[in-house]
């Protein structure tokens, strides 16, 4: 059996041969063992105030996230941040953007600084895992908007497919008109990626084929304009231009899901 004391040892010399500490402008630049998504090692800085040490990033990875398209400002996903960061007894500044901690004194950095970077870590797993989140969380947010304003209209059901026919296309949100049997029957597909959007062309495209638009229609309703460049320029274009109707929900909510109402006449 392998000896603990020898792991032990490895386990203190590659641990402290990693961490670097020094003086910069600031305060003092700490290189950590661990290394992010570029391949550098994820570092921090501590500075002298007032009120003590405090423990900071460099400010980059939220604006980061956000320019990934990852609103962490409100909602589920700025709970989620503010957990994670709660946990390592840290806090983000919404002007700054930076991730700092309160003042420490000097005898408790060597545990902050542990508990500091534990909470850095964990939040670039949130790049990964938030991508879904997002996803349900906009798909909660359109599901609610498309029942609260369209339940009197519509018959409303989720993941299913708008004609017997058409069963191998679900759609993430079918409407069925419940006065009108002149009205078309929605497939609607809640759009933040570039998967949804190509379901909604397929749907779109067999409608056509098989010569039933005029009584179903395939509708894009995508998060925001944003997502245009996820989509890409070029096949949103293409399907505009083929018949596909397309919608943005993200601050228009109420507009953009009445609108179908059009769509079906």
């Amino acid at each position: 059996m392998t000896d603990p004391h020898v792991v032990l040892d490895a386990l203190h010399r590659s641990f402290s041969d990693a961490i670097s500490v020094r003086p910069v402008p600031s305060g003092l630049a700490i290189n950590s063992p661990f290394y992010d998504s570029s391949g550098d090692h994820l570092a921090f800085y501590a500075r002298q105030t007032d009120e003590g040490l405090i423990l900071e990033d460099d400010g980059s990875f939220l604006p980061h996230l956000m320019a990934s398209g990852i609103d962490i400002q409100t909602g589920q996903r700025r709970q989620i941040l503010d957990t994670m960061l709660s946990d390592a007894g840290a806090y983000w500044d919404p002007d700054t953007f930076e991730i700092k901690t309160q003042g420490l004194s000097e005898a408790d950095i060597g545990l902050a600084s542990v508990r500091f970077l534990s909470g850095l870590l964990r939040i670039r797993a949130l790049e990964l895992v938030t991508r879904e989140t997002v996803r349900s969380t906009f798909k909660d947010d359109a599901v609610a908007a498309i029942q609260e304003h369209l339940s009197k209209h519509f018959s409303i059901s989720e993941r299913s497919s708008l004609a017997p026919d058409l069963s191998d296309y679900p759609a993430d949100v079918v409407l069925i008109p419940r006065d009108n049997a002149n009205l078309r029957r929605l497939g609607v597909f809640l759009v933040n990626s570039s998967t949804q959007f190509l379901e909604a062309e397929l749907l779109h495209t067999e409608i056509e084929r098989v010569q039933m638009q005029d009584t179903l229609s395939a509708v894009a309703l995508i998060e925001d304009a944003k997502k245009i460049s996820v989509i890409g320029d070029k096949r949103y274009q293409r399907a505009v231009n083929r018949g596909l109707s397309t919608r943005f929900f993200r601050g228009d909510e109420r507009q953009a899901v009445q609108s179908f109402q059009k769509l079906a006449a």
